[in-house]
């Protein structure tokens, strides 16, 4: 009999309710037939003809039928389609070690006795282990996930210890906690919590572009999105990289050039997607890959193609260069030596040739051991990034108005011109507006290159005019700015002021009217004429 207490974190770990079921999937076979399942958004069965009444009257409808059976089938609850969803997306990256139906994790505490935690998602290479809890409501809307996140913080000890003991003699994999929600609107405290636990949150947003990349790359995508959950970890395996390089300088910004590996570049290589764009993150201004650039880029590859020109990126820390002997380095402008390649994630941010980069992504192994070509600025500001990205393409394929209307957030707050000061005040808003798990209008606008939902159905560019249509936050007046109603003492407070206020007038229209506000353009409420009516 299970000892009681007042505590519920120790009340929770003497806990021993869940029991292990099926065993962890290791073969391809196994996962390619559980993948079918998994990726299917109904749940489906075979029963009796005589059965066929009971079971639509339990919700179930008829697929079809033999002489002496029925498939019937119903979709899958809004909780289990998720978690699927989420399981599906990482046996996508190539994970080898997935878990099966209602698995559990067993733990030893410290006093020698034994549980276990029921897992929603378990996936494991002889890198990273993921450890994921699904979390969503049928209807938008609050809920707390206090008790969750304090028995996920409470119990991570254990389990590491378990996955490590896993493991034997092989070097110990990174652990990433994920809570991945839909439909529910975090507040500031839960928020608080899963940072204090290292837990990762992915919401819809992030879902969605995960979800889209991994669509157009395969299990090439995985690097990418491991550097959002392990933003300046070590790489395993690319430790003491060195290259033959050149180093000078262009402009007052130091840069360096070289011939690098697409196996080596791959891994700690960074796209800034516009589709996933944290409230404060450095300027988004990559578009979403094309899939159909990435398939042509990749048959032009194994025909023995080649680009002569260079990938672009940025280092975001210095990186090691060694120069040969000062006799041979007789030249003022540029110095010759060897570069040691960063060997953690997210530490090279491309700013041009993604799509050249990425096309060996679904190519043979041999294939990732091609030259590319290789221009590498020194910590280049984000901001001077972001200016470079728009200086080659405006001068190539046109950049969409929505992307640059965004970018004028990053860019142009407090311009000289009031006008352009206004509205690059008024993007900031809206996009944090669109960022914030706590905001009615949370992820309600068009991505670019990402397939909308029937919710998304706000653009940026609509709802920044009608900011600066109603002068809610400045006006522009000769050569001068004159603050609004929503305006503070800074343009940062200004942002936190107008969005806080924003959010909350139409926090009550969405309490109102929560069917109508979750229909989009079906209800013309949540709809830019709407938006731009109560602005």
């Amino acid at each position: 009999m299970t000892e009681m207490t007042d505590d519920p974190i120790k009340r929770l770990l003497d806990t021993d309710a869940a029991k292990f079921g099926e065993p962890l999937l290791s073969s391809d076979t196994e996962i390619k037939k559980a993948m079918r399942l998994r990726k299917r958004s109904f749940d489906e069965k075979l029963v009796h003809l005589a059965d066929i009444s009971q079971s639509e009257a339990a919700g179930w409808t008829l697929a079809r039928k033999s002489k002496k059976s029925a498939r019937v089938r119903r979709p899958k609850s809004h909780a289990d389609w998720l978690e699927d969803r989420v399981w599906a997306l990482f046996a996508d990256l190539g994970y080898g070690v997935m878990n099966g139906q209602h698995f559990c994790i067993e733990f030893e505490r410290e006093s020698g006795s034994r549980g276990s935690k029921q897992i929603d998602v378990y996936a494991e290479d002889p890198e990273t282990v993921i450890i994921a809890e699904c979390k969503s409501r049928k209807i938008r809307g609050r809920r707390t996930l206090q008790k969750d996140l304090l028995e996920t913080q409470a119990l991570q000890a254990y389990i590491r210890s378990s996955l490590y003991r896993r493991f034997g003699e092989r070097p110990k994999p990174k652990i990433i906690w994920i809570y991945v929600t839909e439909n529910i609107i975090w507040s500031d405290e839960d928020v608080r919590r899963a940072e204090d636990a290292s837990i990762q949150i992915v919401t819809e947003n992030e879902l969605q572009y995960f979800a889209n990349f991994i669509g157009h790359m395969g299990p090439a995508a995985k690097y990418q999105i491991l550097g959002d959950f392990l933003r300046d970890q070590k790489v395993p395996g690319l430790a003491g990289k060195k290259l033959p390089a050149m180093k000078g300088k262009l402009g007052s910004q130091t840069f360096y050039s070289f011939t690098a590996t697409p196996r080596d570049l791959l891994k700690i290589s960074y796209v800034n997607h516009q589709a996933l764009n944290p409230i404060d993150a450095r300027p988004a201004y990559q578009r979403m890959v094309s899939k159909s650039r990435i398939k042509q880029i990749g048959q032009f590859i194994n025909g023995g193609g080649y680009f002569p020109t260079n990938i672009l990126i940025n280092f975001s820390k210095k990186p090691r260069f060694s120069p040969i002997s000062n006799k041979e380095n007789d030249n003022l402008n540029v110095t010759f030596g060897w570069i040691e390649l960063p060997s953690v994630y997210r530490s090279a941010w491309i700013i041009d040739g993604q799509h050249r980069l990425f096309g060996y992504s679904g190519l043979s192994d041999n294939k990732l051991d091609d030259n590319l070509i290789v221009v590498a600025f020194e910590e280049m500001q984000a901001e001077n990034e972001a200016n470079l990205f728009i200086a080659i393409n405006s001068k190539q394929k046109s950049v969409p108005k929505s992307l640059l209307v965004s970018l004028l957030a990053d860019l142009r707050l407090g311009d000289d011109d009031p006008k352009t000061a206004v509205s690059a005040l008024a993007s900031a808003v809206v996009r944090k507006l669109d960022r914030d798990k706590t905001s009615p209008l949370f992820r309600r606008f068009k991505v670019e290159g990402v397939a909308p939902e029937p919710t998304q159905n706000l653009t940026v560019s609509e709802v920044v005019k009608g900011f600066t249509q109603a002068q809610l936050i400045g006006r522009a007046l000769k050569s001068t700015r004159v603050p609004g109603p929503l305006s503070a003492a800074t343009d940062d407070l200004t942002i936190d002021r107008a969005a806080k206020i924003i959010a909350g007038y139409f926090a009550s229209i969405e309490a109102a009217n929560p069917k109508r506000w979750s229909e989009g353009n079906k209800a013309y409420i949540a709809t830019n004429p709407g938006i731009r009516a109560h602005l």
